[in-house]
């Protein structure tokens, strides 16, 4: 009898999820997402891309105005402090073409970043010789067709290959508000070329329009359809064009192609590279992280190096603003040592230094502290201003500079009080040397156009003079022989030795 039985059957539990299916669902998911992702990934980076160039383009546009407006400013100021110059309304008054043509020498000097600098005729006329003072034929003639003018527009010229300008004119008025004549300086358009330059991101455009449209001064020539920001500039009644490319993606197909073509192998290769880029990646990081740490113990930071190419730029600008922040912190350090208007030492970096000249005095170098004084200063701040109150105190400063040597030390205390530390000069040498620094602080004050008499009281002491020395006892001292200085009839130098001497008599 034949066995008609069959192989028992498999029977599978109801229920159960066939993880191949859930793999080839999710495989399909992946690949599906990935393309619809790539898609709307370019579309999206497109517009994000336009947004954020422009977002970068209206930063960049403002920035460079905000450059620009400024250093404008500075010129503008600058003209017109030097129409509001009292000195100035008086010669225009009362001086000949040639004091005004030696005043406006004397400012050229003065004020080298200008290309000419005159004194002009309520009615436009150049007071002195145009040539000398480098003013063209075609700003003369602008002066004369503009001389009615309560505020001349600005005016551009190219007569001459390099020496490209623009004009600034301020009025100068008297007294009775009648005008006298005008201020004329000319500025490089070299130097907004230059700002504009330092200011344009690779791939930018940045443009300085005139009223009329034409180009001022510009970065680079535009290439192709350019994007562009504009911003007035209305202290010159210019305007700023900011520009750049507008790159298109054509190949946005072939991205999707490529995308779906090394899908499979991103997702076999994603594990394996996750796993081996974990570990440097960590290094990397942990290494930006020991970078801040010294940074925030206001310490020099390691350099940081990576492994990866893609990083190199990263790091390369954490290396540079680590960089620019020890720079900072040293000229921070520098600065407080510093004295903003003279940049002179000021009293720390002059205390700072006194305990190395106690010790040249301990080892029998003569060293003298030298403590100086402007005659009638006060005076002069009441009756010209702190302008030229200042003027006076860089006068000093420069000839302290000029006569200083590299072992001595010239700083300023505070108001009009200077200190001096001189080394191995003796009480001749000292002498001699306050005699020079008299004389070159007259020819400063004759620089400056200031014509007033004022002369400068010191008083002289030597360090170690007095057993268990300091820098409180020899200040007495230096003050002592300067008060005696002024009390003998000023501009003049007093050591404390013949005050005490005579004190004992």
């Amino acid at each position: 009898m034949p066995d008609n039985t069959s192989p028992p059957t498999r029977n599978t539990r109801p229920g159960l999820v066939s993880l191949r299916k859930r793999f080839i669902w999710l495989l399909a998911g992946v690949v599906g997402m990935f393309t619809a992702g790539m898609t709307l990934s370019m579309v999206f980076s497109v517009k994000s891309n336009e947004r954020a160039e422009m977002r970068l383009l209206a930063v960049e546009a403002r920035q460079t105005q905000a450059n620009i407006l400024q250093s404008w400013g500075y010129y503008r100021e600058l003209v017109d402090n030097l129409a509001r110059d009292p000195h100035l309304i008086d010669l225009l008054q009362v001086g000949t073409p040639g004091d005004l043509q030696a005043w406006a020498t004397s400012r050229q000097r003065l004020l080298p970043n200008i290309l000419g600098l005159a004194l002009v005729s309520p009615a436009g006329e150049v007071y002195g010789d145009a040539s000398l003072l480098r003013v063209g034929p075609s700003c003369q003639r602008d002066l004369l067709r503009h001389h009615a003018s309560e505020s001349a527009p600005l005016f551009v010229h190219r007569d001459v290959e390099g020496l490209e300008h623009v004009d600034l004119v301020a009025h100068v008025q008297g007294l009775d508000k009648q005008p006298l004549g005008k201020v004329f300086v000319s500025f490089r358009l070299a130097q907004l070329k230059q700002a504009i330059d330092s200011a344009a991101q690779p791939g930018h455009v940045i443009s300085i329009l005139d009223a009329t449209g034409t180009t001022i001064v510009s970065s680079g020539a535009p290439n192709g359809v350019m994007r562009e920001v504009r911003l007035p500039l209305p202290a010159m009644q210019w305007q700023l064009v900011v520009q750049s490319s507008i790159r298109h993606f054509n190949d946005g197909g072939l991205h999707i192609l490529a995308g779906l073509l090394t899908l499979a192998g991103v997702l076999i290769l994603l594990l394996i590279v996750v796993g081996r880029l974990r570990r440097p990646v960590q290094q990397d990081i942990q290494a930006a992280l020991d970078a801040l740490t010294h940074l925030t113990r206001n310490e020099s930071a390691p350099a940081i190096h990576t492994r990866y190419v893609e990083f190199e730029h990263a790091t390369q600008d954490i290396n540079r603003i680590a960089q620019q922040l020890n720079d900072q912190r040293e000229q921070l350090a520098r600065l407080s040592l510093t004295d903003p208007l003279t940049g002179l030492p000021n009293r720390r970096a002059f205390e700072n230094r006194f305990s190395q000249a106690i010790g040249l005095a301990e080892r029998n170098h003569p060293v003298g502290l030298v403590l100086i004084d402007i005659d009638h200063f006060k005076g002069v701040n009441d009756r010209f201003g702190h302008g030229v109150g200042d003027q006076v105190l860089l006068a000093l400063a420069q000839s302290l500079k000029a006569l200083t040597r590299r072992a001595d030390i010239a700083a300023r205390l505070g108001g009009d009080e200077f200190a001096v530390l001189l080394t191995d000069l003796g009480e001749h040498g000292v002498n001699t040397w306050y005699q020079r620094l008299a004389d070159h602080f007259t020819s400063e004050l004759n620089a400056y156009g200031l014509d007033f008499q004022t002369g400068l009281s010191a008083g002289h002491t030597w360090l170690g003079a007095v057993s268990d020395d300091s820098i409180d006892r020899a200040l007495v001292r230096a003050d002592h022989a300067l008060y005696q200085a002024k009390a003998r009839g000023r501009s003049q130098l007093v050591l404390d030795a013949d005050v005490r001497g005579g004190d004992a008599e």
